[in-house]
């Protein structure tokens, strides 16, 4: 009995041993795993908190590893570098940072703080994969840097820094006294983007599923298909889409909540129904208002810059620095 217990004494001596070699050698390594999983997250933080100034605009981003806090300018470096394709130009780059930079200022302005809460998601990606893409995110920083501090005001408050990828062939006017700004602006040239066509087939049942998901009155299954209104604006988006029940009352979906009930790259479409399907054939990509980023990068190559591309799309707005 004695050598048992003796014998597990030792065994138990070892285990002990073996479990503090495996703890100091994973703390060892800790550094090295974290690195590998995270690209130069580590060292870009030491950068940001050797370069903290006080009083300085934050951005914490929520992301898979916790809160990720860094200065207004480098978040928009890596906001850029996911909004906005790398090969539109350096001078539409530059245009888009100041809309993004417009669109923090209003935030600050809302909450009153120099620090505000974002969705990192689609950041935290980017970042742990930028060790990969180190002439896209130095673009991206370029042109932040070249635009820094700069915002973009209509009456001395920031504008709504509305921006999308490919317009129908224009882009859309607001239409109200809170942005008068935004006005339709021409963009023949995105009718040549890759993406300016698109065709999206919707299965009767299916349709009509949908349509009853969002509206409230009673309604026919032969008039869900085939007697929906719809209104347009003066450039060709639609506006809403109108249905009549059992008893005759009316109800409006807003042409982007229908749009995106069905899945279409726009507002900018025309729908057909052949035998048991809706077919809907959509022009462009995105709301429509503000900037187009296609015909933008169009507008960088053909030699205009920054200033010259925002003037063109927000009618008698002025670059400021946000202070």
């Amino acid at each position: 009995m004695g050598c048992h217990m003796n014998k597990n004494g030792i065994d138990s001596k070892k285990a002990n041993k073996r479990d503090a070699y495996s703890f100091l050698l994973f703390v060892f390594l800790l550094p090295y795993v974290c690195a590998c999983l995270w690209g130069h997250v580590g060292e870009e933080a030491d950068y940001l908190r050797e370069n903290k100034k006080e009083n300085e605009y934050l951005v914490e981003a929520s992301v898979e590893w916790g809160v990720w806090e860094l200065p207004l300018e480098e978040y928009l470096v890596y906001r850029l570098c996911l909004v906005m394709p790398d090969d539109y130009g350096m001078e539409a780059e530059k245009a888009q940072a100041v809309l993004l930079r417009t669109e923090m200022a209003t935030l600050y302005a809302e909450q009153g703080e120099k620090r505000v809460a974002v969705e990192g998601e689609g950041l935290a990606k980017f970042y742990k994969d930028a060790a990969g893409q180190e002439e896209v995110l130095e673009r991206s920083r370029q042109a932040v840097r070249e635009t820094a501090g700069e915002i973009l005001i209509y009456r001395g408050e920031p504008i709504w820094a509305s921006y999308f990828r490919v317009s129908n062939g224009s882009t859309r006017a607001a239409g109200d006294e809170d942005c008068p700004y935004l006005s339709a602006v021409s963009c023949g040239q995105d009718q040549d983007a890759p993406d300016y066509n698109s065709t999206v087939r919707v299965e009767r049942e299916r349709y009509i599923e949908k349509l009853r998901s969002i509206l409230e009155g009673d309604f026919e299954e032969q008039s869900l298909w085939e007697e929906g209104e719809f209104s347009f604006d003066g450039t060709g988006y639609v506006t809403k889409v109108s249905f009549f029940d059992k008893n005759g009352e009316e109800e409006k979906i807003d042409g982007e909540t229908y749009r995106h009930l069905f899945g279409l790259s726009s507002a900018s479409f025309e729908m057909d129904r052949e035998e048991e399907q809706a077919v809907f054939r959509v022009r462009g990509v995105g709301h429509g208002f503000g900037m187009s980023q296609y015909a933008a990068g169009c507008r960088a190559k053909s030699g205009e810059s920054y200033e010259e591309i925002l003037a063109a799309f927000f009618f008698q707005t002025e670059l400021v620095n946000f202070e």
